[in-house]
């Protein structure tokens, strides 16, 4: 009896030295085998990676860098045609500088706010776009995880393999789905962004041209004229380009954002109860979720039809549209009228009124 007891021992040692060398002989495994019986501990809870984590800080601050330069613009504007918080040159007028300088000042200015909102904007589409790729890749990895932890285990009952096979296709479909609403967010967000960095870096540089190619005459008429010229197009091309278009996206990038992180973590718990399957090996008592995956990603599907009705509601108008590239053409469609719209044809030449054009010696047409 003292024997057998002993031998048993001795197999069991000897079978865990032989499935360590091979755990680590092995490059393909993502994790050791889970050995039925093994304490918990021996499981980390932490599936979501930290690139994940990092592209939703990034493109969080991306967002609020966006938020704050553009907030009270046209207060600002109509206060003093003095938005430059880049470089806070205006503040109050200077006693010992020029009046001619200091509204010429005023006007490189509003090229230069403009100029840096169009950078920000495009900085925020970047690590937007980053953040929406990356969480459709952690989806996809933590797809991967689930499908390899069967392979670690040498013994599995029939009917459990049965039942992983369903609950991996349930899964499986929904990160097609969940990809699917991804990418609409992300074409709305990434097109509007893209068309606001395009218009304002566009109008800066009108700015800029102007002042340099049509000798412009500096006295303090011009002066004012011209930037009262320019208060009145810096507040429509502002409203028309960033002010109901951009409220949208802020909008609809926070609520997928919430949507994106509440999936991850509902993935990682549900990786984590099924290497507590395994871990504990009760599987009639521990595994009953695999009886029925539909159910257990029935929360996960009604979230993702939540984020479906608030885009037919917020990007759509209400519309319906399942075919992606007619859904991308429309969206193109639409932020490049917002650029045609914004900036009208032949500005600012057509638009400046006889007195106006006085004021420069060589007045070229600026054609858009």
């Amino acid at each position: 009896m003292i024997f057998q007891k002993y031998n048993f021992h001795i197999v069991v040692f000897v079978a865990f030295i032989l499935q360590t060398n091979g755990d680590i002989n092995s490059s393909s495994a993502i994790r050791p085998t889970i050995l039925l019986g093994a304490p918990a501990h021996v499981i980390s809870g932490e599936h979501i990676s930290l690139d994940f984590y990092a592209a939703v800080e990034l493109s969080d601050g991306a967002k609020n860098d966006l938020q704050e330069l553009l907030y009270n613009f046209l207060e600002n504007l109509q206060r003093n045609l003095s938005t430059s918080s880049i470089l806070n040159t205006v503040v109050a007028k200077p006693i010992d500088i020029e009046i001619n300088r200091y509204q010429l000042g005023k006007l490189n200015d509003l090229a230069d706010f403009f100029q840096h909102s169009s950078n920000t904007a495009g900085q925020f589409a970047q690590k937007a776009e980053h953040f929406f790729e990356t969480s459709k890749n952690e989806s996809h990895s933590l797809l991967l995880k689930l499908r390899q932890l069967p392979s670690a285990q040498r013994f599995l009952p029939t009917a459990v393999k049965m039942r992983l096979t369903d609950y991996f296709a349930e899964m499986e479909f929904f990160h097609v789905m969940f990809s699917e609403i991804i990418d609409e967010a992300l074409e709305y967000i990434v097109d509007t962004l893209r068309s606001i960095q395009r218009t304002f870096l566009r109008y800066a540089d009108i700015q800029r041209d102007t002042l340099r190619t049509w000798n412009f005459k500096s006295d303090e008429w011009c002066c004012n004229t011209y930037l009262d010229f320019l208060q009145q197009w810096s507040a429509h091309i502002f409203k028309c380009a960033a002010s109901s278009n951009l409220h949208v996206a802020y909008d609809v990038y926070a609520t997928t954002e919430t949507s994106t992180k509440y999936i991850m973590r509902q993935l990682e718990f549900r990786i984590q109860r099924l290497y507590n399957c395994f871990i504990f090996g009760n599987y009639e008592l521990r595994c009953q979720f695999l009886r029925k995956p539909e159910i257990d990603f029935e929360k996960l599907f009604a979230k993702l039809d939540e984020l479906q009705q608030y885009f037919d509601i917020k990007i759509k108008g209400g519309r319906v549209t399942n075919d992606r590239s007619g859904r991308r053409r429309r969206q193109q469609d639409e932020t490049k009228n917002i650029y045609d719209k914004c900036i009208p044809y032949g500005f600012p030449d057509i638009q400046m009124t006889t007195s106006l054009k006085t004021c420069f010696y060589f007045p070229n047409s600026n054609k858009v």
